[in-house]
């Protein structure tokens, strides 16, 4: 028996189908897969302003450290934070070559009043007082604040906060280190206050004070580089003290679209990647009783 031989018509007709099935397939894989800066149905970053049209302008601090910055220098995209801002300005649209620096001093990120920049990134912890001043972005990075001494000092063997009661206890301004002290430790002379943390570096040197109590990987690089020191131990509370955020300036609508691009390089792991890479060795210490 002859089979019958499919008509022209219907051998187009079935070419047409796969077609359409093969274009609903390719359709349903892209949406499958995440995009940069495209989270939930609606695309935060698809009309945004800057303040410099066509760039992101990032602020930070001068001098910078490890392993936030390398060698001072926020535009090679090394250290944590240079990394996480040039990800994050990825995720909202921006090339490398559209991010432009600029520096201020710590607590001016955090001030009242207009910026020049779109936002800052300088392990500003998220306060509910800074937030009556600026916009915070969600949180990129949680760390507990620690206690630095000399290696002679008579406090480097210190295991409780009791033990530090005496010591002449220094903090940068503006950082939620004071009050974290001034809580746990309760002194017996004032905290000393420095208006960065190269002043209180220095100052520690100097034996102009005791202990320097900063972020936790700041006070491992010191020790490890800057001073002949040693990590006596974090400042205990739940868990982490701090919180960080990127600063913008207040009611900055920008910040929908900041938000949407670290959720994006949270879920993809990109900001664990980063986190790994570069905080992996400044985030290992005792915690104080």
């Amino acid at each position: 028996m002859r089979t019958a031989r499919p008509t022209r018509r219907a051998l187009l007709a079935t070419a047409s189908a796969l077609a359409m099935v093969a274009a609903l397939a390719a359709c349903a894989q892209e949406e499958s897969e995440p995009t940069p800066a495209a989270t939930g149905t609606d695309d935060a970053c698809a009309d945004i302003t800057t303040v410099t049209d066509g760039t992101l302008t990032v602020a930070t601090s001068n001098p910078a450290f490890p392993p936030y910055v390398i060698k001072n220098d926020p535009t090679n995209g090394k250290g944590f934070e240079s990394a996480t801002a040039y990800a994050v300005a990825e995720q909202m649209g921006f090339s490398e070559d559209q991010v432009e620096w600029t520096f201020a001093p710590f607590n001016k990120l955090f001030a009242p009043g207009d910026k020049d920049f779109d936002f800052a990134i300088n392990q500003v912890s998220i306060t509910p007082q800074r937030e009556q001043a600026v916009t915070f972005s969600d949180p990129y990075y949680q760390a507990a604040n620690a206690a630095l001494t000399l290696k002679d000092s008579a406090f480097a063997d210190a295991t409780t906060l009791a033990e530090l009661q005496d010591a002449k206890i220094g903090v940068q301004s503006a950082t939620t280190a004071q009050t974290q002290v001034e809580a746990q430790i309760q002194p017996t002379q004032s905290v000393a206050v420095f208006p960065n943390s190269s002043n209180a570096t220095q100052a520690l040197k100097n034996g102009q004070i005791d202990i320097f109590v900063t972020d936790l990987p700041t006070t491992l690089y010191l020790a490890a580089v800057e001073v002949p020191g040693v990590v006596i131990g974090q400042l205990p509370g739940d868990e982490v003290a701090d919180s960080w955020g990127l600063v913008l300036q207040q009611n900055n609508p920008l910040v929908a679209c900041v938000n949407q691009a670290i959720r994006y390089l949270q879920d993809s792991e990109e900001l664990l990647d980063i986190t790994e890479q570069w905080m992996t060795d400044y985030s290992d210490a005792p915690v104080l009783g």
